[in-house]
């Protein structure tokens, strides 16, 4: 199995008032962090890249679709076997906490720990780079502003944003953009993801909702 390096995100708060776009998104909020059976459990889920398989502690994933997974409920914090896209490893997960496990875009599994605010007026959103970019941008053009800077391969970054609302992104080199997602819609107490992946000038920005499978 490979070896990795457990990463803590840096987290960052950047709020953004509705009023300063005029957009509202049509989600209700939800309740992805309220219904939690055991307060020990971690959480751990694997971010590769789109179509990929994936095993998390025995459970099995055979299309994760756009490359993320549903977090699985771990009710033995611990290290767990981890796999996707080809890649194994291990994860050591915490009490209480909230993981993903990123299959770089030259096949490394990284662990990365989620800080996820949990806010009943917020929305949660994480930003993956998993392509062969050293470092990227998250840009927000509507507010011509950057939201994550510098995130590196292999890393992710959070941020907590005013909800509900809808907002276009762009994934970011200096001032090129390397990819794009549209009208992203973020809820209060909801989880967002988006995922920058690609190499050799093939890229793309996905964003989904995150999730859990038990």
């Amino acid at each position: 199995m490979s070896d990795f390096t457990s990463t803590k995100i840096s987290t960052v708060v950047f709020s953004i008032a509705m009023t300063m776009f005029g957009q509202v998104a049509v989600a209700q909020d939800s309740q992805l962090y309220d219904n939690v059976a055991n307060p020990d459990a971690g959480y751990l889920r694997v971010v590769a890249v789109r179509d990929a398989s994936a095993i998390i502690a025995g459970e099995n994933f055979s299309d994760l679709g756009s490359g993320v997974s549903p977090y699985v409920t771990i009710d033995e914090p611990g290290t767990v076997d981890v796999s996707a896209a080809g890649v194994d490893g291990t994860a050591d997960i915490g009490k209480g906490s909230w993981n993903s496990w990123l299959v770089t875009a030259d096949g490394e599994g990284v662990l990365v720990t989620d800080p996820l605010g949990h806010s009943p007026a917020q929305a949660d959103l994480t930003f993956y780079n998993i392509s062969d970019k050293p470092s990227v941008d998250l840009y927000v053009p509507a507010a011509k502003r950057v939201a994550l800077e510098g995130v590196e391969e292999g890393s992710g970054d959070w941020v907590a944003l005013k909800a509900p609302l809808s907002l276009d992104f762009e994934a970011r080199s200096g001032d090129e953009t390397l990819a794009s997602a549209s009208a992203v819609a973020l809820a209060r107490r909801e989880g967002t993801t988006l995922v920058f992946s690609g190499k050799n000038g093939n890229y793309e920005l996905v964003a989904l909702k995150a999730s859990q499978a038990n």
